[in-house]
Order: structure tokens, then sequence, then C-alpha cells
């Protein structure tokens, strides 16, 4: 999701300057840190909801009033009946059918016990690998009607079995991509479908994928203009050049870990030629008669 942020998220903050705001997912706290400068700046708020972060976010959420935020470590299910309806929630937490159409059918209900209209929705994984297919952090979590058969095998692109080597192969993610009930993506759009009100839905599909959600009665024409602007040949160029400079810095990354393994295989060799050699040695000299 921080990666989404400057390009993004942040204008799109700045057109609906939202007086509460919802993270679900907030992990290191990359993008904590900039949802909070934003609530710090404005006086706005933010509900921070993660039942397992890394320890970073607590480093981050020092650095901050708890007049702007306040952290859950709950799961997202149980403290969004518990929270006042946000103006924008961004999601990425459980990247799974029932924990993200639970999530979004919550976000309504709450919203509508408040006379409001459920807020604009940012959501993570609405692209490969996870838009068609389940991953589940805690299986155990959701009862067996709620998940696919999974293993914790990884994901290749236009592959739909699981295979050994792919990527994400130490979480559990469902055998199989497509059909009901299955991906971030497809959660979204059942919501949308069943929801009984007009909502207005883009996705970019980079990063692996951003998706915009705005009810029909959060639109304004400044937003549209804005989310159409995301999708112009300039704006998709620019997003172009992220995209490669991202990929980039992966093949470096690539680049100096095969050169590091490469030079420890040719020192653990020459660490052989040398074992072998004093073996020979100790060899030769054994069979030799003591004088």
């Amino acid at each position: 999701m921080n990666r989404f942020w400057h390009r993004y998220i942040r204008p799109l903050i700045d057109v609906v300057q939202p007086n509460r705001l919802l993270e679900i997912g907030a992990d290191s706290g990359w993008n904590t840190r900039n949802i909070l400068e934003y609530c710090q700046n404005k006086g706005a708020f933010a509900d921070i909801v993660d039942p397992a972060p890394k320890p970073s976010l607590h480093d981050v959420l020092r650095q901050f009033g708890t007049e702007h935020y306040r952290y859950h470590p709950l799961k997202s299910v149980a403290v969004i009946p518990q929270l006042d309806t946000p103006d924008i929630a961004l999601i990425d937490g459980d990247h799974n059918w029932a924990t993200v159409y639970s999530e979004l059918n919550l976000l309504h209900a709450r919203a509508e016990m408040a006379g409001l209209a459920p807020p604009i929705v940012i959501s993570h994984d609405v692209a490969w690998p996870y838009a068609r297919r389940d991953m589940y952090y805690n299986p155990d979590d959701l009862e067996a009607s709620q998940k696919h058969p999974y293993a914790y095998r990884g994901m290749l692109p236009g592959v739909n079995e699981l295979v050994e080597q792919g990527m994400n192969g130490v979480l559990a993610n469902a055998l199989h991509e497509g059909g009901p009930r299955n991906g971030v993506l497809t959660a979204i759009e059942d919501y949308m479908a069943s929801a009984g009100i007009e909502f207005h839905f883009r996705k970019l599909p980079f990063f692996n994928g951003l998706g915009i959600m705005v009810p029909a009665a959060r639109m304004t024409p400044e937003l549209r203009r804005l989310i159409d602007s995301f999708f112009t040949a300039e704006s998709l160029l620019d997003a172009c050049v992220a995209i490669e400079t991202d990929s980039m810095h992966l093949r470096a990354i690539l680049a100096q870990t095969e050169t590091c393994l490469s030079r420890r295989t040719q020192a653990l060799e020459r660490a052989r030629d040398v074992i072998e050699t004093l073996s020979r040695r100790i060899a030769e000299l054994e069979r030799q008669p003591l004088h």
C-alpha cells in the first residue's frame, strides 16, 4: 500500500479531506506513518487495526500523539462494530474472500446505524496473486465453510495450481485460483452486487493492485476527475517508470544475492580442495614406517 501513497492515495485524501480514517493491516507501519502525518497536520483521527504487526509499527506509533489515533491489536471483524464510521478505509489485512467480504459488510452496517454513507474504501491486492485466490494468515481463524483447501506452497502467474518454487510459499494459499468466493477482488465485487447502493469502482493493476471503491453518495466531480486522471496515458506512463524502478531494485538485490552465493560456493570449493589435499598428505604420512 505504501507504494501507492504519494501518487494515488495522498491526492485522493487531499480531495476528500477526511476527518476520520481506518487502516486495516498496518504491518511494519510504513503507510501508517503517512496516515498519521496527515492526521497530525490536518487534525484528523485514525483507527489503526492489526493483531500481529511487525515491532516497527510501535516505533512509528510512539512518534505521534494519541489524540490523532487509536491502535487496536485485534482482528478487523471484531473491531469494526466498535468504531465510528470512517470517511476513508484502507484495507490491507487478511487477503481472502471471507474476511474482506465481512469487513465491507460490517463497515456498511456501521455506517447505516449512524445514518451515513459507507466509507470510501481503498483496497490492496485486487490484482494477482490474491485478486482471485484466497490466502490465510491463520487458517484456524475461519470455519471450514469459509475457506478453500489450501497448502503452504507458492504461486506463479498464469498457473492455477500451487508450485514448490513460487511466490509466497510460506503462506497458506488456496489450492486453486478463481471460482466463487475466492480472492479479494471477488469479495469486493460480491459486496457491491449485494449492497443495494451504487458504487464507482476503479482498479490500478500493478504492485499487486489497488482498488478504489466510492459510494455514489460520497462521489464529487472533483474526486471523479482525480480518479479518472489516474488512468490517463501520462499517469500510466509514470506508473510504468515506477514499476521499472521497482523491478530494477529487485533485480539488483537478486544479482547481489547470486554473487554472494557464488562467492561462498567458490570459497567452500577451495576449502574442500585444501581439506582433500591435507587428508591425502595425512594418509601418506600414516603409511610411512616409523624410524
